[in-house]
C-alpha cells in the first residue's frame, strides 16, 4: 500500500437516514457489530496520519481512532459534511483527503490501497471509485489542491461535479453497495451471515 503520511480520512455519517425509518441506520446490526463499524474498519486499515468522522449531533456510536467533528446542518446535504472533512483537513495540513461513506460498509482495505497507490503515481488528480458502469463515487482521494473546491460545495450532490479530470479506480462488484432502508441492510445481512 502506498504511504498514508500526510492522508486524512474522513468517514461522513450525517446523512439523515430519512428512507430508514426512525431508528438509527448507522448503529444497525450487520453481522456482529454496527453498520458505522465496517466502514470505520476500512478507514484505518490505511494507516492514515488523522481520521476523523463527520457526524450529526444525535449519532450515538463509539468511534476508537476518530475524531468527531458535529455537523450541526446534515438537512442542508452531503455538501455540508465535505465541506467540514475538507476544511478540517486543511486546518491539519494534510496533502490528501480520502472520503469514505458511513453507509457503504463492504469497501475492501485492497480498495483503497489502489486508490493511495494511483494517488502516489500522480499527486495531482481527484480519484474516485467507479464500477463497471463508470460512475464515479466515493471512496474518493482529493488532494489538498481541492479542499478549496471541496469547501465551496453545496447541496447533496456530493464531489462528483469535480470528476471531470479525475481518475477512476474500479472497485469490486458489491464492495461499493449502500444500504439506505430496512430492507437493504436486511439484504446486507445475508452477506456477512
Amino acid at each position: 500500500m502506498a504511504s498514508a503520511e500526510g492522508l486524512a480520512v474522513a468517514l461522513l455519517a450525517a446523512g439523515r437516514s430519512t428512507r430508514f425509518g426512525s431508528a438509527d441506520k448507522l448503529t444497525a446490526a450487520l453481522g456482529d457489530r454496527p453498520l458505522i463499524d465496517w466502514a470505520a474498519k476500512a478507514g484505518l486499515s490505511v494507516g492514515a496520519q488523522w481520521q476523523f468522522v463527520v457526524a450529526g449531533p444525535e449519532l450515538d456510536a463509539d468511534m476508537p481512532g476518530y475524531e468527531r467533528l458535529t455537523n450541526s446542518h446534515p438537512e442542508q446535504g452531503l455538501a455540508s459534511s465535505l465541506r467540514i472533512a475538507a476544511k478540517r483537513a486543511e486546518a491539519l495540513g494534510a496533502g490528501a483527503l480520502l472520503i469514505l461513506l458511513a453507509d457503504v460498509p463492504f469497501v475492501a482495505r485492497d480498495h483503497l490501497g489502489r486508490l493511495l497507490a494511483a494517488h502516489g503515481g500522480d499527486g495531482q488528480c481527484c480519484i474516485f471509485s467507479t464500477l463497471a458502469q463508470g460512475v464515479p463515487q466515493p471512496p474518493a482521494l482529493f488532494p489538498a489542491r481541492y479542499f478549496a473546491a471541496l469547501q465551496a460545495l453545496e447541496g447533496d450532490k456530493g464531489a462528483r461535479g469535480l470528476a471531470q479530470d479525475a481518475l477512476f479506480v474500479e472497485a469490486p462488484a458489491g464492495s461499493l453497495l449502500d444500504f439506505d432502508t430496512p430492507a437493504d441492510l436486511d439484504l446486507a445481512r445475508q452477506h456477512v451471515a
